[in-house]
């Protein structure tokens, strides 16, 4: 699986790594391992400056339908995206207009302290 992700204890949030190509099934498959560890909740920053993806916008839009129906179970985290690559840029800035628009903090950058900064915004101060 080209995701990957680690607890960061002193952040308090999540890190994912992804390499390689990123596929519908493969973001599918992550987001199953975040909720069997209870991990949805957590502030996410993922990182794909290493990765491509084949996903669709039809792909994209039933990930934003998931994540609404978690959303009825749990809260999600805010996710911060990086990568540099276009197709993931413009895949994902598809996912986070649509996925705010339901309530669930998502962005994309290209900058790694960018986003940084803007999960700092969705920490708990109690971690």
């Amino acid at each position: 699986m080209p995701i990957r992700y680690e607890f960061d204890h002193l952040r308090g949030r999540l890190i994912t790594r992804a390499d390689g190509v990123l596929t519908f099934h493969d973001i599918n498959a992550h987001l199953d391992v975040e909720r069997r560890k209870r991990d949805l909740e957590l502030p996410e920053l993922f990182d794909a400056r290493s990765a491509t993806t084949d996903l669709t916008t039809d792909q994209v839009r039933r990930l934003v339908d998931r994540a609404t129906g978690m959303l009825r179970v749990t809260s999600l985290g805010a996710t911060a995206v990086v990568t540099a690559n276009p197709g993931v840029y413009a895949m994902a800035r598809l996912y986070a207009s649509l996925a705010e628009r339901e309530g669930i903090p998502a962005a994309v950058f290209r900058d790694l302290r960018a986003a940084t900064r803007w999960l700092d915004r969705f920490t708990s101060d109690t971690v």
